[in-house]
């Protein structure tokens, strides 16, 4: 399955209507989509990506073995964001913790944002929580986003070329229970939002999928250059 075809199927109206109203379980129609069928369809995308690089891309390159693929409608519970994304095991084993790459599904299923996004830690579940978990992502976000940008600079092309800096709408509207969605679109580095009715060609997704990969290889290298300092 490529990334367009994941696209689609998410993008169905029909079955994303359905997938919010069914109760979670292992026989949700999302359930192996996100949690099976999408982490392995990315694994392959990734390496076909693969053709390890000469001169100073070489500090960029990864084997798709360095990474984890995954994915989720919830655990336990239906979450009001579906996801599905590329963790560098180097930076991270878990969504709960440092950054990672992730897809992330609006509410209202229209829209689908590729982003490299700080982890939301653990369950967020009243009002002050998320106003806490907020501010800390915003008093970070900065800061990390000037990281990657100074070894931007460096690269022998604009990666960045395309993507926004900071927040996203995941159109959650003035729900007050979608903590952690709030902290979702606060927890965003950068972004690239693809709606339901204009879905790019595949060779776009994929090249901006390569390209955010690489932003993400730039943010490795930036922690390798502070624990070298």
């Amino acid at each position: 399955m490529d990334l367009r075809q994941i696209f689609m199927k998410i993008f169905d109206k029909e079955a994303f209507k359905e997938a919010r109203i069914t109760e979670y379980n292992s026989d949700h129609p999302f359930f192996n989509l996100f949690s099976t069928e999408i982490p392995k369809s990315l694994q392959t995308i990734a390496d076909g990506f693969q053709s390890k690089p000469t001169g100073l891309a070489q500090a960029l390159y990864r084997s798709s073995n360095a990474y984890s693929f995954v994915g989720s409608i919830g655990k336990g519970n239906l979450a009001d964001i579906f996801w599905f994304g590329i963790l560098d095991r180097k930076i991270t084993d878990d969504p709960q913790k440092g950054v990672y790459v992730v897809y992330l599904v609006s509410y209202d299923g229209k829209s689908i944002y590729l982003s490299l996004i700080q982890a939301v830690n653990g369950a967020i579940r009243t009002e002050p929580e998320c106003e806490e978990a907020i501010r800390k992502l915003k008093a970070a976000r900065g800061g990390l986003i000037e990281k990657i940008e100074n070894r931007l600079s460096l690269a022998p092309e604009n990666y960045a070329e395309g993507f926004t800096k900071g927040a996203i709408d995941l159109s959650i509207g003035e729900e007050k229970t979608f903590f952690t969605a709030k902290a979702y679109q606060e927890a965003t580095l950068y972004s690239k939002k693809y709606s339901s009715d204009n879905v790019p060609s595949e060779e776009e997704l994929r090249k901006d999928l390569r390209n955010m990969l690489k932003i993400y290889g730039q943010y490795r290298t930036s922690l390798k250059s502070v624990t070298q300092r």
